[in-house]
């Protein structure tokens, strides 16, 4: 085909760290571009904390967090919106050090320029010392255990303290929640700690990428195509690609919307089917969405029948795992009091209601006031550890956020009558807040909820994609593997947690059902020398083809150690440099052996 023959000059699958990247460099060179996302735009007035918040299109549920099991060992949490991976990630941005286990073509030295361009992108910043941000419980007491680790255990500690973010924070004279105008021109507004970050408070105060890269790939003349999900990758005869896509069709009459969700069975959906033609193709849907479409095309549809063997293989999870700390020690003591309180007033014993009286009141008294994880950003803090070998960023321990059960309970209730909004968390703080202060088993239910521990780093253990018999990526993953290194986070835990008089608790679901939660999905579509050891050249560029590329995750061939997304952004800025670099000189992308 012709170049005017052509819907597009570049097309871009999935818009998430990779895609987004591609889209605005593309786009500033004068390249027409189309972006297809599975996901919708995000937007803070749609969030319901239901079954809406989650991703499942045959049941008419368009959330932005994909939470399903993908093999026996592994449940990735992705992200389905414009913008991918940017809106459900804990918009944590950190450097790798070293580049062991990359392409030799990659330097500490080279990277640290795309490294500055991301982070000046994501308008990086650290995490704020004034209030209120300052001032969240979990992460003083964070930032305390990494004192007291790196005075105890400087052999193990590398670095500690406040936290990179791509999260717009007020000013010290500012208002939290006030909107205001990025430096893109994007509408924002300002992180407020009392609106919880899962349930809603992130979106627009998180510097997700449909409000830089891709706002500003759209200021250049990008299309972005939300609800698109790309299906069949075919390659033409004379160069450039055919891709055929489902567009998702959003139900106009809210009853059918009601019977999709509960009877999809019997009201399937009226998708619609679409397709274009582009000279040159990004495929960046992600770990999972990357590896899963490219296997479809070359072992079920045959039209990618080149791509290498090595497709599939390198699959890692970063060694995401997580444990907990429960702040108040007298935690065991209090409920003890409250169990004796109880039976004796069922068995009308006054002193045995009144020694569990004073075991409560003991309890209490030993213990520091309630934590509240729920408030605050997903991340704050981190603490960064050598490795078992002594080489840098061998894991991290960083605190979580959640929305505590209790308060997380009010939010699905106001939800599904559809009252709920992020700025409302508020409100549900200030009732449970006064429960607390005139229920005294509220004040104990306050103090009972841990603080999680989210810990990663360089680990053991692989994976291999492979497709079911529905054409779904599954994970075949070596969990056993990893054994060694859990044992080593989980004994970095309880120190972190001794290190500032807190219990230490195991995760028991993930040691009994050797299942892991994994945010920060790797591999697929590893990079390598050549098509026997990688899908992708240390570029991106596709081996076994000309102007196809892949730029996101699953290209990773190592675990990373720190959380992945600025890396992610960096190699796709240095591929982006030698891919135009190429056009301008012979006017294809090609990969180098």
């Amino acid at each position: 085909m012709s170049g005017s023959s052509f819907d597009t000059d570049v097309l871009v699958i999935g818009s998430g760290f990779g895609g987004s990247v591609a889209a605005l460099r593309f786009a500033e060179a004068g390249q027409q571009v189309v972006v297809l996302e599975r996901g919708p735009w995000v937007r803070r007035e749609d969030f319901q904390f239901d079954a809406d918040a989650f991703w499942n299109p045959r049941r008419h549920r368009f959330g932005m967090n994909d939470l399903r099991p993908r093999g026996r060992n592994v449940i990735p949490w992705l992200g389905a919106g414009v913008g991918g991976g940017s809106h459900v990630y804990a918009a944590t941005l950190k450097r790798r050090d070293a580049f062991s286990g990359f392409p030799a073509a990659i330097t500490p030295d080279e990277m640290d320029r795309f490294y500055s361009r991301a982070e000046e992108m994501m308008e990086a910043t650290r995490y704020p010392d004034y209030p209120p941000y300052g001032d969240i419980k979990p992460t003083q007491l964070l930032y305390r255990a990494g004192i007291e680790m790196k005075r105890c255990h400087p052999e193990l500690v590398q670095e500690h303290g406040p936290i990179n973010l791509g999260i717009a924070f007020a000013p010290p004279e500012g208002e939290p929640g006030a909107e205001f105008i990025n430096r893109h021109g994007a509408q924002q507004r300002y992180s407020n700690p009392a609106e919880q970050s899962l349930l809603g408070g992130d979106i627009d105060a998180k510097n997700s990428l449909d409000r830089n890269y891709l706002f500003a790939a759209q200021q250049h003349g990008a299309e972005v195509r939300p609800l698109c999900r790309a299906d069949r990758i075919e390659p033409l005869a004379g160069g450039g690609y055919r891709v055929h896509y489902r567009r998702y069709v959003l139900e106009p009459s809210r009853m059918r919307r009601v019977l999709r969700n509960w009877l999809p069975g019997l009201f399937p959906p009226r998708d619609e089917t679409g397709e274009l033609t582009t000279r040159r193709l990004v495929v960046a849907a992600g770990a999972i969405g990357s590896s899963e479409l490219l296997l479809r095309n070359r072992d079920v549809h045959a039209t990618l029948t080149e791509l290498s063997p090595a497709l599939g293989g390198r699959y890692t999870s970063n060694g995401d795992y997580l444990s907990l700390m429960l702040p108040f020690r007298g935690v065991f003591v209090s409920w003890t009091g409250v169990l004796l309180v109880v039976t004796g007033l069922v068995r009308a014993s006054w002193w045995l209601a009144a020694a569990g009286a004073i075991a409560y009141g003991v309890g209490l008294w030993r213990s520091r006031g309630a934590f509240d994880p729920d408030i605050g950003t997903t991340n704050s803090d981190y603490i960064k550890f050598r490795a078992r070998d002594g080489s840098s960023q061998g894991a991290y321990v960083e605190s979580g956020r959640y929305p505590t059960p209790l308060r997380g309970s009010i939010a699905m209730v106001m939800s599904i009558v559809g009252l709920y909004r992020p700025r409302r968390y508020a409100g549900i703080i200030h009732v449970t807040n006064w429960l607390r202060r005139w229920v005294p088993p509220f004040e104990l239910i306050g103090r009972s909820w841990p603080i999680p521990l989210l810990k990663m780093g360089r680990d053991d253990a692989t994976g291999t994609f492979r497709l079911n018999r529905h054409g779904r990526a599954v994970i075949d993953y070596d969990f056993a593997a990893n054994r060694d290194f859990y044992r080593w986070l989980n004994s970095l835990g309880r120190k972190v947690s001794k290190s500032v008089g807190a219990w230490w608790l195991p995760n028991f679901p993930a040691a009994l059902l050797k299942r892991i939660e994994v945010p920060h999905n790797q591999g697929g579509a590893p990079m390598g020398a050549d098509s026997d050891s990688g899908v992708v050249d240390h570029a991106g560029r596709v081996f076994g083809y000309r102007d196809l590329m892949v730029l996101d995750g699953s290209v990773i061939p190592v675990s990373p150690g720190p959380n992945p997304a600025l890396t992610i952004l960096a190699l796709a800025e240095r591929a982006m440099e030698h891919a135009l670099a190429q056009i301008d000189s012979g006017g294809e992308i090609y990969p180098e052996t």
